[in-house]
This record gives C-alpha cells, sequence and structure tokens, in this order.
C-alpha cells in the first residue's frame, strides 16, 4: 500500500475487486498508523458523502455508483457478508424469498430475513427496510445458495418459503397475503420430493393450514395430496386447529380432511 492512500482511495479500490463491504477492523488494520479517532472521523465522512453505510455496528457497505443518489445499497449487496461477519445462520424469507422464486405478485414493502437467536434490531430508514424473523434452528438443507452480483446469498427454498408464508402470517402481513404469494409460488413448489423429516420445519397446525390453503382455497389438490403424504408419513395425527391462531372458533365449520376450523375469510388478490 501506498504510505499517500488515503481511506477514500482505499474504499474506491474495493469495488474494482469485486468487493463492496469491509469492517472497522480490516480498514483499521490497512491504515495501522491513524488513531481511533481519525478513523472513525474519517468514516463518518464517508458516510455523509454517502459513498458507504452502515448497517450494524463495525461494518461498512460501499454503495454502488448506481445507488449513490438513495444513498443505500440493496440489501442482497451486503447481507451474506454482513452475516459471515456476524457469524450468524440466516436465510432470506417470506415475501422477499417469494420474490426470488417468481410470486412477486407485489414487490416487498420490507426485506424479509431468518435468524436464530439472539435478536437483532429490524431496520428501517426513509429509503429502506430490513425485518428479522426467528426459528429455534435454520434448517440449511433447506436453504439454497442464489448468485448475485456481489457473490451470494441464502434464499429459502420454495417449500420452507410456503410454510414460512402461513408460520408467520400475521408479522408478514395477513393470511390472505400468504395465500396470494401461494397461488405464485405454488408453481415451483414439490412437496413429493421432500422427506418426512420436513415436518419438523414448523408446527403440524402450520401444514394443516397450507395444505387446507393449498386444497380449498387455491385448488391445488396435487401439491395438497403430497403434503397430506408427508404428514403421513411423519406419523403425525391431526388435530383440530385454527386457520387464523388467537381469533375464536366458535361458530365456525371444520373442514373435515385437515381439521381447519375455518375461522377466517381468504379472498386471493388479482393477479
Amino acid at each position: 500500500m501506498s504510505g499517500t492512500e488515503s481511506i477514500a482511495d482505499w474504499i474506491a479500490a474495493k469495488p474494482k475487486h469485486g468487493r463492496y463491504t469491509f469492517s472497522r477492523e480490516e480498514v483499521a488494520a490497512a491504515f495501522p498508523e491513524m488513531s481511533a479517532e481519525v478513523l472513525s472521523a474519517t468514516l463518518s465522512r464517508e458516510v455523509r458523502r454517502r459513498r458507504i453505510m452502515i448497517p450494524v455496528n463495525g461494518f461498512y457497505v460501499i454503495i454502488p455508483d448506481e445507488y449513490a443518489l438513495r444513498g443505500f445499497a440493496p440489501q442482497p449487496f451486503y447481507l451474506d457478508d454482513m452475516m459471515r461477519h456476524l457469524e450468524r445462520n440466516y436465510y432470506v424469507a417470506l415475501l422477499s424469498a417469494g420474490s426470488y422464486h417468481g410470486a412477486a405478485h407485489q414487490a416487498p414493502m420490507m426485506f424479509c430475513v431468518m435468524l436464530e437467536s439472539p435478536t437483532m434490531r429490524d431496520k428501517k430508514t426513509d429509503k429502506y427496510a430490513t425485518k428479522y424473523f426467528y426459528r429455534s434452528a435454520i434448517p440449511m438443507e433447506y436453504v439454497e445458495r442464489r448468485q448475485t452480483r456481489t457473490g451470494y446469498i441464502n434464499v429459502s427454498c420454495p417449500e420452507l418459503t410456503a410454510v414460512d408464508l402461513v408460520a408467520y402470517q400475521e408479522r408478514a402481513g395477513s393470511i390472505t397475503r400468504a395465500a396470494t404469494v401461494l397461488a405464485e409460488l405454488v408453481e415451483k413448489t414439490d412437496f413429493g420430493r421432500l422427506g418426512p423429516e420436513f415436518v419438523k420445519v414448523a408446527s403440524v397446525a402450520c401444514f394443516q393450514r397450507l395444505g387446507y390453503i393449498l386444497d380449498d382455497v387455491l385448488e391445488k389438490t396435487k401439491d395438497a395430496g403430497a403434503i397430506y403424504g408427508l404428514l403421513k408419513r411423519a406419523g403425525v395425527r391431526l388435530q383440530k386447529a385454527a386457520l387464523k391462531p388467537g381469533k375464536t372458533i366458535e361458530g365456525y365449520e371444520m373442514n373435515g380432511r385437515w381439521k381447519i376450523v375455518v375461522n377466517e375469510d381468504i379472498e386471493i388478490d388479482e393477479l
């Protein structure tokens, strides 16, 4: 490194080598003679100039030229690097994953990421939003590696995406919105390829709700039958469950096959 190279020059050179992220430790190692105070001031200046952004403390993202006016880089540019920096398992989930699989009826208003605990604070600015969801363990065997402009990103497979849309229906929007995305996503799912261990990724009630939606709402009987077969091979017994958890089931009819009490109307948005 030239002794006259500035941090701004160092940052500007990284995208030429396909790198759009760096850590505070990395830049500090590149400029060992610089004090912590000067380093912080210099990096803050680059943030104000919209050359870099800070999605989490100690981790920096170089904003590509085409996004300079917006002042931020899209999450796929840096998410994988950021999670590796944080040493976290993750995958792009729910509506965001649906868009990767071609089921983007409407552009998601937020970027959805699934994590294991501990929790991370949702990130929301006037330019972009990242929302974190949680499960006890990330089932990496059902996660796909998708190539991006800057590397790779983890995305839930179509089947796991479908399950998550139902399991997280309230935080993701509503059961109607989930069903609307499922109407397109089902073209990419193949539950018949999965073994009975797949049912461990969510509660049995979640699979019952998904099966009911595919069967009675979307009229995808073959796909619903594949889910029913998974449950049978897993040796689980279906118990009565509400389509919309937390809402009364009094006065509502129960679907006989799926044992789902239909306590919520689903009206698929026009595609």
